[in-house]
């Protein structure tokens, strides 16, 4: 049944959460799979001396932190992201403005009631995790960095070692169960001796980030397989540009996004897409050769530079003056990513072939 849970409510602001300690905190991060992913690099600053959980509704994203070694996930029963509100509690009735330090009662829902209440928390922190768009210099230069700098004590950042690249605390490593459903599935597409490709061309968030109007991502698709026979090709959109579609291939699986998408990501032999989820995954984990293409941000806003990574940017990131901002100027050498601009405002299928085989070799 329904829980009712007391909690001190806290946001980013003011720095109240800096300051709690020893407590049980639950987490609720109603945000998306790219802001899931960072969270993996800024779990490993939060205060020790407290229990972590994290939740939302949407155990799609939720399941991305399972087998976390200090932060607990609390799956919520619905599978797509949302805001509770068919559940009768949208953000657990509150509002993010409620989130200022004082006690504030929650609704809980079924079945996430029994976890919560088992879990028993004392704080609940709701951030907005805002969006930084590069305004903030070296070392809180991408978006988790900079919410770092929000809910970290001060002693303790000084402590850190913000000069190095931050290592993702994520559990890349896919359930046995779940890699073998997944492998089930690829052998359809990609048996033995072929190559993996993954494209992901769009996202939910900003269509200026997306990759056109879908017929350049095809083009490379057909330019790779021209190249090589061995070659498979799965969309991570609607849009079959390859060979086949992720929710297709995956449609019959009973299980979350973010497991089936550990498990595909180790079976990948090159990733191509913009700045949304997957690609955040995919640069977070690592070893994966990778194609970032970039037509309205800056790499250096989001993410930890990855050796096995090109970034390609359209001719507006310069336009804009995005390249001239804190977070794309002030790093030091071993911060820096990969990059190449083009003097179009367009990505061609002609420049990711290059950027791919320069990555791959």
């Amino acid at each position: 049944m329904t829980a009712h849970v007391d909690v001190l409510a806290m946001r980013e602001d003011r720095a109240r959460f800096a300051k709690v300690s020893g407590k049980r905190v639950l987490i609720y991060w109603p945000h998306g799979f790219g802001d899931w992913v960072h969270f993996g690099a800024l779990a490993q600053f939060l205060e020790p001396s407290n229990d972590y959980a994290i939740t939302r509704f949407g155990d799609d994203y939720v399941s991305l932190l399972e087998e976390h070694a200090t932060v607990r996930t609390l799956l919520s029963g619905v599978r797509a992201p949302g805001d509770g509100a068919q559940l009768g509690a949208p953000h657990f009735g509150l509002r993010l403005k409620d989130c200022n330090g004082r006690r504030r009662r929650i609704t809980v829902p079924p079945p996430l009631d029994r976890a919560v209440t088992r879990f028993a928390p004392d704080v609940l922190l709701w951030t907005d995790y805002p969006e930084t768009e590069g305004r903030t210099a070296f070392p809180f230069h991408t978006k988790a960095r900079n919410l770092v700098r929000l809910l970290v004590a001060p002693e303790r950042l000084d402590r850190a070692a913000l000069s190095q690249p931050l290592k993702n605390t994520i559990a890349f490593s896919p359930a046995p169960d779940v890699q073998s459903a997944v492998d089930q599935r690829l052998a359809q597409l990609a048996p033995p001796g072929t190559r993996l490709c993954v494209v992901s061309a769009s996202g939910v968030t900003a269509s200026r980030k997306n990759w056109g109007d879908g017929s350049q991502a095809r083009g490379f698709a057909a330019m790779l397989q021209s190249r090589s026979r061995r070659w498979r090709v799965l969309s991570m959109d609607d849009d079959a540009l390859g060979d086949a579609t992720f929710a297709r291939l995956f449609a019959d699986l009973d299980q979350p996004f973010a497991r089936v998408f550990k498990a595909l990501a180790s079976r990948m032999d090159l990733f191509v897409g913009i700045p949304a989820g997957p690609l955040h995954f995919v640069l977070a984990r690592g070893g994966i050769p990778t194609v970032g293409l970039w037509l309205a941000h800056h790499p250096d806003w989001y993410d930890e530079p990855n050796v096995a990574a090109i970034h390609l940017l359209g001719a507006g990131v310069r336009e804009l003056g995005f390249d001239r901002r804190p977070a794309s100027l002030t790093k030091p050498h071993a911060h820096a990513h990969r990059l190449h601009f083009l003097d179009s405002h367009s990505i061609g299928a002609l420049d990711a072939m290059s950027a791919a085989q320069a990555i791959m070799t």
